[in-house]
């Protein structure tokens, strides 16, 4: 991606329903671009990966503006950082697609494994435990956990499916859109969410060990 271009312009920015920003004249371009600073301030400092950066005081800072104003425009500050940690695992997921699609059809399904072990562990550990454990906690404390809580990794569903389909080593099984939709989640129990939950094994060559060895089991023949 261009780090000249905003990580939110491409597609349109669309709130979810649960994650609304109320503004005032937000048809008037002045509103527009102030939405539009703040969201990008927000990702910025998410990627800094210090919850304790996530407060109105440093958004209006990092986005140029009044704390005042801020508080004027904003119906909730502690949206706009859950919409920029969902947006940073948004173009992580997606960037992992784009993966598959690029892989050596001739990896065997231990092999694709590792590598994806592998990527998922840096990923975690550049946003940092500490980003999901705040997401996890005070999104929902506020939301519940929604039915919809984990499908952020259905994205990888389709390109699993035609990377599996090109692949030439016959290691892989033919399994159904929704056997691989429950696999991916299962996969996040298995190396996601340890980071989440601040368990001792996080990140360990236990822990991609089991990993491997668990979900190689799961997809292969």
């Amino acid at each position: 991606m261009d780090s000249s271009e905003s990580p939110y312009t491409r597609p349109p920015f669309q709130m979810p329903k649960n994650l609304e920003i109320d503004f005032s004249e937000t048809k008037q371009d002045r509103a527009k671009k102030t939405l539009d600073d703040l969201l990008q301030a927000a990702y910025e400092i998410v990627e800094e990966a210090d919850p304790a950066a996530f407060t109105s005081r440093y958004l209006a800072g990092k986005a140029g503006y009044s704390l005042g104003t801020l508080t004027k425009r904003l119906g909730s500050v502690e949206n706009v950082f859950f919409w920029a940690i969902q947006k940073g695992r948004e173009i992580k997921f997606n960037e992992m697609a784009k993966a598959m699609d690029q892989l050596d059809p001739t990896l065997s399904v231990r092999e694709f494994v590792e590598l994806f072990v592998d990527k998922s562990f840096s990923g975690i550990n550049a946003v940092t435990p500490s980003v999901m454990r705040f997401y996890d906690q005070r999104f929902t404390k506020r939301n519940g956990l929604s039915t919809d809580y984990f499908d952020y990794v259905d994205v990888l569903i389709e390109p699993y499916q035609r990377m599996s389909l090109k692949n030439v080593s016959n290691t892989f099984r033919i399994i159904s859109n929704d056997e691989v939709r429950f696999i991916f989640k299962a996969i996040l129990m298995l190396v996601e969410r340890p980071f989440a939950n601040s368990d001792p094994i996080m990140g360990t060559s236990d822990h991609r060990r089991i990993a491997i060895e668990v979900i190689t089991r799961m997809l292969a023949m």
